[in-house]
């Protein structure tokens, strides 16, 4: 067990894909056409001696990457001195349940000036892994 490697991780890379196609977690950030992960690394140093091994480098800011990394080359990547930390990404979920209650928006809407949002365009939500746009109002 390698203390560099975030549990969930390592519990996927253990995994048949068979098996981890049928969970919710476990095969997210993995691209079944190419055989690769996605995944988050912490870092020091730099991570260019990576793209010779047809590994694909996003770097980041604070000491952060994103590698795409064929699964025979996780091990590789995560025995390197610069890697830190790696971990995979997440499925980002999104539930509203009562959402007016939650944001606070009711002590805004009951008394004077009675504000309503009118005027409010977008709303942008970032999980970290993507950017989704939604109008309101």
């Amino acid at each position: 067990m390698n203390q560099k490697l975030e549990e969930l991780l390592q519990l996927a890379l253990q995994t048949p894909e068979a098996v981890r196609e049928q969970t919710e977690e476990l095969n997210v950030g993995f691209d079944p056409l190419t055989g690769s992960w996605e995944l988050i690394v912490k870092y020091h140093g730099s991570l260019d001696r990576l793209q010779a091994l047809n590994i694909q480098v996003e770097y980041l800011i604070a000491g952060y990457a994103v590698l795409t990394v064929p699964e025979a080359l996780v091990d590789r990547v995560v025995e390197l001195e610069e890697v830190e930390y790696v971990e995979k990404p997440k499925r980002f979920f999104f539930g509203v349940e009562i959402p007016t209650e939650n944001s606070c928006i009711v002590q805004v809407t009951l008394r004077e000036p009675y504000l309503t949002g009118a005027g409010v365009l977008v709303a942008v939500l970032d999980s970290g892994d993507c950017v989704k746009l939604l109008s309101s109002f």
